[in-house]
């Protein structure tokens, strides 16, 4: 039997017993909820006793807030300020091309510096056009715009801290408006880790930094606004057009610049901005970084890009205007949706291999939902020759599934380097002899007339189907062989002596890298 003395001590201890047993559910039930929390990802505020330093965690980035709930994008800041460069662009020649204007031209460069002028021949003292670059890796490998060093005789980079180098070109890509520069510094540099660029969410908070202006390590702040934006801006053989739109503030000279998710990673290449007056007005385009990073591996290990083609031309369901225009020309009654049909397949296309056909409505691609032609551009652009890629399709509204062996323009799925690719297929043409009847008409003894002309570098400087190339560089061309002998393994100016249709002589030039 118990005392009154014990009876209280087991009271005492029973209390105690039962605090604790609560304590240690009340812990239980804390952790339980608080791993459930973190694990839902579900947007987070800390706050701390510095009003300035408060975090924000929203999905995978982090934006630092003040305490009004401000964004603060110090951290990201400062690892773009001192991995962007100022990019300047010397020469002395003279540019020929003759091409369009194109008011889209006010994107590139400074506003005095449009591609359809003739540039008069000026001394390699003064940099004629400006822009900006990013640093990629710490042993100085820079990429930026195709049209910043475009014609360039010297290129120069200037780093934050004002030090200067000599860069080299790697190598560009006009159907991307991609350069790769290389600079030489025994010390490590700072550089920007590439983003994956797939993951980037409209509305997301973005920064440009670049040298608008000429006014260095400026930084704007802005969200995304679209992605996979189709401008026709871009040049070359078969552009890709896939851009990233921001309203952060893009000017001349932004270009080649950074444009960065709030952890400081690089997502794209400034490239481009919307514009009536030549400055900002609100819409600035980059070059997503998932792209970027494929055509600067390329040009690493190969010299040249490495394009994949499926091989069909396609019409955009989702706009009406133009499936309207289509339903009348052609009496059908496609309703606008999502996806892109199949309006035609090149001969030996990887698609046609693999069973696709006209009217096909193309839904998928390796699991990536195709609205618009410009999707398909960002998946196929990512790929190189050789690769295969699943596609879903519908056919007469039910679903197939197609396995396409991508392959190059010319219908190869080998990998070549620079040198291995015949100069004809650099120029965009092929050619045949002249005939003695042609030689007795225009009074010539030599030349090649011209035939299959796709767009490339004689395409640009208007030369057509049936015009006959007279001398490259100076040098007479008779035989096909003859073009691929004067610029194989050429790098630099290729002026082209040809004949149009109508008798006139043209003298018109362009740079090959």
């Amino acid at each position: 039997m118990c005392t009154v003395k014990q009876s209280h001590f087991f009271f005492k201890m029973r209390k105690t017993l039962v605090y604790i047993a609560i304590g240690l559910v009340s812990s239980v039930a804390a952790i339980t909820a608080y791993k459930k929390y973190t694990e839902d990802k579900q947007p987070v505020v800390y706050t701390s006793e510095s009003p300035a330093k408060a975090r924000l965690l929203v999905s995978d980035s982090t934006v630092l807030v003040g305490s009004a709930g401000i964004p603060d994008f110090t951290r990201a800041a400062a690892k773009g300020i001192y991995a962007v460069v100022s990019v300047k662009n010397y020469f002395n020649k003279v540019n020929d091309r003759i091409q369009s204007f194109d008011p889209f031209d006010f994107f590139f460069g400074f506003p005095d510096d449009f591609r359809g002028r003739q540039r008069a021949p000026q001394k390699n003292d003064k940099p004629k056009t400006g822009g900006s670059g990013v640093i990629i890796a710490p042993n100085g490998y820079i990429v930026t715009n195709n049209h910043v060093i475009e014609d360039a005789d010297k290129i120069e980079v200037t780093l934050n801290d004002q030090r200067t180098y000599k860069a080299k070109l790697i190598g560009t890509d006009s159907n991307t408006d991609i350069a790769l520069l290389k600079i030489e510094e025994k010390k490590e540099l700072p550089f920007l880790y590439f983003s994956n660029s797939d993951n980037v969410q409209v509305g997301e908070w973005v920064l440009a930094v670049g040298n608008p202006f000429g006014l260095n390590s400026t930084v704007t702040a802005g969200i995304v606004s679209a992605k996979n934006r189709d401008l026709g801006i871009l040049g070359g053989k078969a552009p890709i057009e896939a851009f990233v739109q921001t309203d952060a503030a893009v000017n001349p000279g932004n270009s080649g610049g950074a444009l960065l998710n709030t952890k400081g990673e690089l997502i794209g290449i400034n490239t481009a901005i919307f514009s009536n007056s030549g400055a900002y007005e609100g819409y600035g385009f980059a070059v997503p970084c998932n792209l970027v990073e494929k055509v600067v591996k390329d040009l690493k290990q190969y010299g040249t890009v490495q394009r994949a083609f499926m091989g069909i031309e396609a019409l955009d369901l989702a706009n009406e205007h133009r499936m309207r225009a289509y339903n009348e020309k052609f009496n059908r009654n496609i309703k606008p949706q999502q996806g892109i049909m199949v309006n035609g397949l090149s001969e030996n296309s990887g698609a046609a291999d693999a069973g696709i056909k006209k009217g096909d409505i193309i839904k998928e691609v390796d699991g990536q939902m195709i609205r618009i032609f410009a999707d398909l551009s960002a998946v196929i652009g990512r790929k190189r020759p050789g690769d295969k890629v699943k596609i879903k399709a519908l056919r007469d509204g039910k679903e197939k599934n197609f396995t396409v062996t991508l392959k190059d323009m010319e219908g190869s799925t080998k990998l070549r380097s620079k040198e291995e690719i015949p100069s004809s297929e650099w120029l965009g043409a092929k050619f045949k002899p002249l005939d003695n009847q042609s030689k007795r008409d225009f009074g010539i003894n030599y030349g090649l007339r011209v035939t299959q002309l796709k767009r490339g570098s004689l395409s640009n400087l208007g030369i057509q189907e049936g015009d006959i190339i007279l001398s490259i560089n100076g040098k007479k061309v008779e035989k096909s062989a003859d073009v691929d002998l004067l610029l194989k393994g050429y790098s630099g100016d290729v002026y082209i002596k040809f004949i149009k249709s109508n008798g006139q002589i043209v003298i018109r030039g362009f740079e090959m890298n």
